[in-house]
């Protein structure tokens, strides 16, 4: 029964009833009740209290819950009931002295500026709400539309790259992590996302046991959280197409530090077969490079014998910070990279080819 009543004054707190209604005022009756009992309560303590002070309460309470219709009927109840129940004994013979005129003066002029001050906040309170309620039909609208662009998309691919399924299956992997990144920025009214909740979307495909993770949980800006999902995905279609994954024992160790506003992230890779470099770069070291410069970040890719290596830094910027530089336009990404290990030779660095996992589809 407590949990019950507890529960509903929350609520009753939170929505408030109509200005005007019944409820309203036997809430507002309610209070002035309340506060009779404390005034006898305090009475039989000292019957010097002030007449009026628990009426202060009351009014500013009903007010709050009821509106100012509510308000105003509680401090009229609590007027009354002072006067009938709480007055001296002498009080009809000085009822219109200057010192109880001061006393009626200021309890009116205070319930007054209760009453407004309640009335305030509730219609601020309630402009919020609105205006709350307001972004969040706005961010379901944008969260349905951009599904309905990547529907439109993946249909524009599978009609423009029928008779090329590998290509087609890359570009709706990708589009597919796209998609999952935005879920999570969706949920979190594009607040951001926890490093966490990223690496659990790309690495939900997979068995739990081949990650290990170390590094405490961050968030990220919704400005970086899509670009560090897209890394990710990459990094994990590598592993699971020609990497650890692709090995019945393979493992993929995933480590961070974060230290004030940026972050080191390093991938590596056991227990499956030696990486071999390719000459071409492809979309993942694209992305990898390009992605990183923008957020000041730098990228060491090596191919030890053991399995890919992948150091990354970057900076963090916080989710009001607008000012990333975006790359030059018509600028073009190079790398300098080597060639590829032989086997029992050290590792040097090389040009990775990336490819996209394949995501389970809803």
């Amino acid at each position: 029964m407590p949990i019950l009543t507890l529960a509903w004054w929350r609520e009753l707190w939170r929505w408030g009833l109509r200005p005007g209604s019944l409820g309203s005022l036997a809430f507002a009756l309610t209070c002035v009740a309340i506060a009779t009992l404390v005034r006898i309560a305090f009475g039989e303590v000292s019957s010097a209290s002030a007449v009026f002070a628990p009426y202060y309460s009351a009014t500013l309470v009903a007010a709050l819950v009821g509106g100012a219709p509510a308000g105003g009927f509680a401090a009229i109840c609590g007027a009354v009931t002072a006067l009938w129940f709480f007055v001296p004994s002498d009080w009809a013979s000085h009822a219109f002295d200057r010192e109880q005129l001061v006393s009626y003066f200021l309890f009116a002029t205070s319930s007054w500026v209760i009453i407004w001050a309640a009335k305030s906040y509730r219609d601020l309170l309630w402009r919020l709400r609105e205006e709350q309620d307001q972004r969040q039909l706005l961010n379901r609208e944008l969260a349905h539309r951009i599904k309905n662009t990547l529907t439109i998309v993946q249909s524009l691919i599978a009609q423009t790259l029928g008779d090329q399924p590998d290509l087609r299956t890359k570009l709706n992997d990708r589009l597919a992590a796209l998609a999952a990144t935005n879920d999570l920025l969706v949920k979190s009214q594009w607040r951001g996302a926890s490093i966490k909740q990223i690496l659990a979307g790309e690495f939900g495909p997979y068995d739990p046991a081949r990650f290990i993770l170390d590094g405490e949980d961050f968030e990220c800006a919704a400005e970086i959280a899509t670009m560090l999902a897209l890394i990710f995905h990459e990094l994990t279609t590598n592993a699971a197409k020609y990497g650890a994954l692709s090995a019945p024992r393979g493992q993929v160790a995933l480590s961070w530090i974060k230290s004030n506003e940026r972050v080191a992230f390093e991938w590596r890779e056991s227990g499956g077969p030696q990486p071999a470099a390719v000459r071409r770069e492809g979309f993942g070291t694209v992305l990898l490079r390009m992605g990183l410069r923008q957020f000041d970040g730098v990228v060491d890719i090596e191919f030890a014998p053991g399995g890919l290596h992948c150091r990354l830094s970057l900076c963090l910027p916080s989710p009001q910070r607008d000012d990333t530089a975006d790359p030059t336009p018509g600028e073009p990404i190079y790398a300098d990279l080597g060639s590829a290990p032989s086997s029992g030779s050290p590792a040097r660095s090389s040009t990775l080819l990336l490819h996209p996992p394949r995501i389970l589809q809803k």
